[in-house]
């Protein structure tokens, strides 16, 4: 058993899932008729992590009356501005080790596995990556253009942020100093304090139409 609290980042205004956008927030977007809010809270409380805090922004008032009767989840409108500043918003000096995640991307981080690797490397963060895999049939071509091999959709030799990222409470009081996210990461990066915990299983995220389709037929429920 273990305490972790979670932020979940739900502020943005989800505009390429426009119509379905129009008037209620991406988290509250359904997945086989679940809003994919619902899925992520399911998935932390089997996991054990009970202290959740959403971060909203863009329609915020639905997500407030969408967990009116749920004392457990916290709903906090943190306004329309970089994730550095709704962290900043909900974490002081002081606070605890952090879970951070993205409020449109489901997957079966095993969170025990992800904060065992982030203790274990010393670091001040941690970030799950996903192999990145190309949606394109890849070739590989000589020096006299010959087809020398060809792959259809084939995994990268490279990794993408999926989020589930730990903070320790060395890393949260740093947040102060930057005014991106992005600036953040890359000053972990260049002090070797930003470890990767590599994530093979299930990953989906959101962000379209046609994302939201695969969800849509890939999710197990």
């Amino acid at each position: 058993m273990y305490e972790m609290n979670a932020i979940i980042l739900c502020g943005g205004q989800g505009i390429r899932l426009r119509p379905l956008t129009a008037d209620i927030p991406k988290p509250l977007v359904p997945v086989r008729g679940r809003p994919i809010i619902d899925f992520i809270i399911e998935f932390l409380r089997n996991q054990n992590v009970t202290d959740i805090t959403i971060a909203g922004g863009y329609l915020v008032e639905k997500l407030v009356q969408h967990f009116h009767d749920d004392e457990h989840v916290k709903v906090i409108d943190t306004g329309d501005c970089d994730i550095i500043d709704r962290l900043k918003l909900l974490l002081d000096d002081d606070a605890n080790e952090t879970l951070v995640l993205y409020g449109d991307t489901l997957s079966d981080v095993n969170l025990v596995d992800l904060l065992s690797a982030h203790h274990k490397s010393k670091c001040e963060a941690t970030v799950t990556v996903w192999p990145l895999k190309s949606s394109f049939g890849v070739f590989d071509i000589d020096e006299a253009s010959c087809v020398i091999n060809y792959a259809e959709k084939p995994e990268l030799d490279k990794w993408i942020n999926i989020g589930y990222f730990v903070l320790s409470k060395s890393a949260i009081s740093t947040l102060g100093q930057f005014k991106t996210f992005e600036e953040f990461l890359t000053s972990l990066t260049s002090r070797r304090q930003l470890h990767a915990f590599q994530h093979r299983g299930i990953h989906i995220t959101i962000n379209s139409r046609a994302e939201l389709e695969e969800a849509e037929s890939e999710l197990i429920c």
